[in-house]
């Protein structure tokens, strides 16, 4: 059965695109039926994909389905939609001899009514005159036919067969799909394949070929479609003659920078609603079409029907034209969901006519990360206090769902926590009262909040409610001596602590643990590119600073030793190559020796202020990269202290 069973998978390969390649020359069907056909495709699809996965029983009742609907359809006897039933029909027949050979009943296969053929049209022209020539000397095939065919139809029909329709070779070129013929020779204008063109639904990127290609390929068909190379069977691309001028592909346009004039902002304007309408048929996911629009790169780059962006020309592209639904194929995207509004669609036509330009900081990265990280940029502190609020009750949900946590809100905080409402607001009011202390530290703006959009400050009562936060949340096993730690990025800012438990190894001070992460994440918060060896050692220098008589310092100081006695490198702990508490220390001592030069040292948090680089910054100030300035410290910092033992492991 594994014969039968790629043979109904190559009939399901035959899309609707084939059909459309058998059109006769009449009136096109209406959009209502230009959709069913499609339906219909898109079922005949499903039921080839259960039969391929054995479940055939669901796939004769797709295919039932689909019968009726194509005999409720073929039943208004017109001829053009018949035609386009025709190929689906043909796999209908196929589908039925499978199934029953696995004892699926079906009822009988009708007949399609028969089209009257159409009368081929007269190549003289109708009035018996021939048509003016626009191509001097007769069409050489490989000189002339070949660069344009493998320039407009090459991504689809030559280096592949979509819809079963090659053009890799003459001979295919010639024999056409499984459904007929698309060249009829000495019929330039009633030739399927002019049609497709003439109409614009070829290439399917509504690009529609220049008049004096159309024109050379019109001729070539008119004269013979004669074919003037060595082997009718060779690739049509090794045909074409060095030197012969061919048509520039439609090639993916090119990433172009946003002046700042623009009126719609790709970044603002277009990237959540790709992200909230398409990235699910259209993400990184076997996208429909190879058509993804995850990144800005892959949105320029297009699909199996082309480039589908043509920057200064929103009424060819066919991103527009499928908005809309007025494509060829009638369909409107997003595919089985609410139009976008005629406000939305006109921002996204305002876009390309002001040439499609990206304003983001890299096209490769993800639209939904781009869109949520514009909103934020974007957002007051209210805002995206808001927002952040809403991720950190999503966090907590996700790792202790049915444990409803308490709730406390300060000026810079936002704390929830499942330690009980009295002991919840009293870690708010010491966690408030320590935002100053850090804000002196580094000389922060005393009018502006610490961290814009505050700090989502989640406290665990015992170790099980943070290590399922780490893996349901981040998916990531916590190191074992961890009882906090925090993350920050533009979009969210958060911190995860255990409470300690009095009277045990796991006694540290609470205000400690909150410092250190207070600390970590503002200064992750400032500049750009701010590495996280850089913030977790501010914060864990500050909270050495700041927290009297914390175990958990003493521990740090007795492990740098071994730590840096058993790097490879004086920077291994830059690039994380190293295990996680081992390089946090490391990152430790290397910013407390930063930190011991307090002007330069606020020089580069001065400059971070300001928007600065993180790496440009460091090496304005300390006249070297954070790898070069490693060498004057590690040599210090190896003998400074003696070796920690194993058993005293130190805590995060």
């Amino acid at each position: 059965m594994s014969h039968c069973r790629w043979t109904l998978g190559l009939i399901a390969g035959c899309t609707l695109l084939v059909a459309g390649w058998v059109s006769q020359a009449q009136a096109s069907p209406t959009a209502e039926q230009r959709a069913e056909i499609g339906a219909i495709s898109t079922l005949m699809t499903k039921a080839a994909n259960l039969f391929t996965n054995s479940k055939f029983k669901e796939s004769g009742e797709a295919v039932k389905e689909v019968q009726q609907r194509i005999e409720k359809l073929a039943a208004s006897g017109d001829e053009q939609v018949i035609a386009q039933l025709g190929a689906i029909h043909k796999r209908l027949t196929n589908a039925h001899a499978l199934l029953e050979l696995e004892g699926v009943a079906l009822p009988e296969l009708k007949p399609l009514t028969a089209a009257a053929p159409m009368p081929k049209p007269d190549p003289k022209g109708p009035l018996g005159t021939a048509p003016a020539a626009t191509v001097p000397g007769e069409v050489s095939f490989t000189k002339q036919v070949v660069p344009i065919l493998t320039a407009r139809c090459g991504g689809c029909h030559v280096n592949k067969a979509s819809g079963m329709f090659s053009m890799a070779t003459y001979a295919a070129l010639m024999k056409g799909p499984p459904a007929g013929l698309v060249i009829f020779k000495g019929d330039g204008k009633g030739s399927v394949l002019m049609e497709k063109i003439d109409d614009a639904e070829m290439p399917p990127n509504g690009n529609k070929l220049p008049v004096a290609e159309i024109e050379v390929l019109r001729k070539w068909i008119n004269e013979g479609a004669k074919f003037d190379g060595p082997d009718p069977a060779a690739n049509i691309t090794a045909l074409a003659t060095a030197g012969a001028p061919a048509p520039m592909p439609n090639a993916p346009p090119m990433v172009q920078i946003a002046t700042g004039k623009e009126t719609v902002s790709f970044s603002k304007d277009i990237a959540p609603v790709l992200a909230a309408n398409c990235t699910g048929c259209h993400g990184t996911n076997r996208p429909r079409e190879n058509f993804s629009v995850n990144t800005f790169e892959s949105l320029l780059k297009g699909g199996d029907a082309g480039v589908n962006i043509l920057p200064g020309k929103p009424g060819d592209s066919l991103l527009i034209k499928k908005l809309k639904g007025t494509a060829a194929d009638g369909q409107r995207m997003p595919l089985n969901q609410p139009a976008l509004s005629d406000t939305v669609i006109a921002k996204f036509e305002k876009w390309i006519e002001e040439g499609a330009k990206f304003d983001g900081p890299d096209a490769k990265q993800p639209v939904g990360e781009l869109a949520a990280i514009t909103k934020a940029l974007n957002s007051t502190h209210e805002q995206l206090s808001q927002d952040r609020a809403a991720l950190a009750l999503q966090h907590w949900a996700l790792t202790l769902p049915g444990d409803e946590p308490a709730r406390q809100e300060t000026t810079n905080y936002l704390v929830l926590g499942n330690v009980g409402t009295n002991t919840l607001a009293d870690i708010g009011q010491q966690a408030e009262a320590l935002a100053p202390k850090v804000a002196e530290v580094f000389k922060a703006p005393a009018d502006q909040p610490l961290v814009k959009g505050r700090l989502s400050l989640l406290v665990f009562k015992d170790r099980y409610g943070y290590s399922e936060f780490g893996k349901m949340v981040e998916k990531r096993t916590l190191p074992q001596p961890w009882r906090g730690h925090f993350k920050f990025s533009t979009v969210d800012a958060y911190a995860a602590v255990v409470v300690p438990k009095p009277g045990t190894s796991q006694d540290y001070p609470l205000q400690g643990m909150i410092l250190q992460q207070l600390a970590g994440t503002y200064m992750a918060s400032l500049g750009k590119g701010v590495p996280h060896w850089f913030a977790e050692g501010a914060g864990r220098v500050v909270a050495s600073r700041l927290s009297a008589n914390d175990p958990r310092v003493k521990a740090w100081d007795e492990a740098v030793p071994a730590v840096v006695s058993s790097m490879p490198a004086s920077d291994s702990f830059l690039g994380g190559n190293m295990e996680a508490e081992a390089a946090d220390v490391a990152a430790y001592s290397y910013v407390k020796h930063l930190m011991g030069d307090s002007r330069r040292f606020q020089a580069l948090v001065d400059g971070l202020r300001k928007g600065g680089e993180f790496n440009k910054t460091f090496s304005e100030v300390y006249g070297g990269s954070p790898a070069q300035v490693t060498q004057l410290w590690v040599r210090k910092a190896a003998t400074s202290k003696p070796t920690l033992s194993r058993a005293a492991t130190p805590k995060k």
